[in-house]
């Protein structure tokens, strides 16, 4: 009995902290909420996302945003609130061993934000598949590979009503956990002062499909970033770079920023769930 426990414990793998949610979405089912924000020479935006569970392997998110739009060589400008979206999270697959979550994620946005900024007036519905793998299961000779992990989410949306467009998107991130590194990999070799550091670099792709009024060639973006995190809290602070000329439209460059909270760690009271 003592030998397989000491097998089960080998197999058992390390703690690991992933980015989440930033720049796309997270494959976490988690209590968790945040504020994010981004500025550029034409707008500036902030966000709130607040997600419950309601299960171990499910939960419910909501998404708004506020949006300000500077007129160039005008002295005009828009602002007002986002529409409200609307998800799901299932987790499909679960497999700890390996570091690799599958989850599903339908989602709904409906149509209660301010036109002028360009808020769409259709109601639309659409749905997300994200995943997130750690590499720590990697051979001894490649150990320095293990603070690796991956995230990434492709969508698909569409009008309910109205002239249909669907706007397809995905996200990939790229992160190395140097906490991750020092507690498991090498020990002693980052100081305390960064060791709750992870930098990432995240690629955004975005495109409307048939969109009668917006334009359908791809948005490609490209930000690096780091994250500081803890059990409880995380800030992430980014610059967000257009790589074609689509996504160049409101500056090539934006300074991207999030706050947010794991809010049952600070309250076990709300991490209750409704079902088993």
């Amino acid at each position: 009995m003592i030998l397989l426990c000491a097998t089960l414990a080998r197999a058992d793998p390390a703690p690991r902290a992933f980015v989440g949610n930033f720049i796309g979405n997270d494959a976490t089912v988690e209590n968790y909420l945040s504020i994010a924000g981004a500025v550029d020479r034409a707008q500036d935006s902030e966000s709130l996302y607040l997600e419950k569970t309601v299960s171990p392997k499910s939960s419910f998110s909501l998404f708004v945003g506020y949006q300000r739009l500077e007129q160039e060589g005008e002295q005009t400008s828009a602002s007002g609130f986002t529409n409200l979206g609307l998800a799901y999270k299932r987790m499909i697959i679960s497999i700890p061993r390996h570091e690799f979550v599958f989850t599903m994620s339908p989602s709904l946005e409906l149509p209660v934000g301010t036109r002028s900024i360009g808020s769409e007036s259709h109601p639309r519905a659409g749905g997300d598949l994200l995943f997130q793998k750690g590499f720590g299961d990697l051979p001894d000779s490649l150990h320095m590979l293990r603070p690796l992990g991956v995230e990434g989410d492709a969508g698909w949306e569409s009008k309910v009503t109205g002239a249909r467009d669907d706007l397809l998107s995905a996200n990939f991130e790229l992160e190395y956990s140097l906490e991750y590194l020092d507690a498991n990999v090498a020990a002693g070799s980052i100081s305390h002062a960064l060791r709750d550091f992870t930098p990432h670099l995240d690629f955004e792709y975005a495109q409307y499909m048939s969109a009668h009024r917006n334009s359908s060639q791809p948005d490609f973006e490209l930000t690096p970033a780091i994250a500081w995190m803890n059990s409880i809290f995380e800030v992430n602070l980014g610059v967000q770079v257009g790589v074609n000329r689509a996504s160049q439209g409101t500056g090539a460059v934006a300074f991207v920023w999030l706050l947010g909270v794991s809010y049952d760690q600070l309250l076990p009271a709300l991490g209750w769930n409704l079902f088993k």
